[in-house]
């Protein structure tokens, strides 16, 4: 009998049978690799985490579901730190014209004019009041004389600070001054009288009077009426 069965099974492996089941063999194998496979990427796929619909805007995504931290810093907070800050509070001192009467040269506001003096154009930064020589010149606001100088074109100029971004400067006193240097004067204030000017001789005699906020020129007038 076991040659019977020796015999049949090497006939078996030799025939179109083993061919056929061989086959069959080869197919249930890739069937169950495709099944494993197919399986395993769904699994993948439930474990994979949503991808955010790229149609929601950034404002609509709630940060604290996400785990990322809101960030506190609201859009008027960041333009104001970009920005210079002012910590100056304006004083409440009144305001006054060192001299009054007629301005003969307005302030240009950073347009170029001509100057009849020196024969060129530039800005004229502040504004000239007709005065004649030895005319009393008053301080436009309380405040602390800043700085003194002899300039060859200005004559003698007085910078006083006022404490609240704001500088007010007189060129072309006298040198019979009222005032030092550190001295704290009043609004209305006698700080000295007018002398000449070398740089606009030109012109009748005057009080060149200007002002400064947070260092940059700005219209008398605006100052004093503000």
């Amino acid at each position: 009998m076991d040659k019977i069965t020796t015999g049949k099974i090497k006939k078996f492996f030799k025939g179109k049978g083993f061919a056929g089941a061989l086959c069959l063999s080869v197919v249930a194998i890739g069937i169950s690799t495709y099944l494993t496979y197919d399986s395993t990427l769904k699994t993948i796929a439930d474990e994979e985490p949503q991808k955010p619909d790229s149609t929601v805007s950034a404002e609509q995504v709630d940060n604290t579901q996400s785990g990322i931290p809101k960030d506190e810093t609201s859009k008027s907070e960041a333009d104001s730190s970009a920005a210079p800050a002012n910590n100056f509070v304006r004083s409440t001192a009144k305001r006054v014209m060192p001299i009054e009467n007629e301005v003969i040269w307005e302030y240009s506001n950073g347009e170029l004019v001509k100057s009849e003096t020196l024969g060129v154009w530039k800005t004229h930064d502040g504004m000239d009041i007709a005065a004649s020589v030895g005319t009393d010149v008053k301080a436009a606001c309380t405040g602390k004389v800043k700085e003194i100088k002899d300039d060859p074109l200005w004559g003698i100029c007085v910078v006083i600070d006022h404490g609240d971004g704001y500088e007010t400067h007189y060129y072309g006193l006298d040198k019979s001054l009222e005032v030092k240097e550190g001295s704290n004067v009043e609004s209305g204030q006698k700080i000295g009288v007018t002398g000449t000017i070398e740089c606009e001789s030109k012109l009748a005699p005057h009080l060149h009077f200007a002002v400064k906020q947070n260092g940059k020129w700005i219209s008398p007038k605006e100052y004093i009426n503000g």
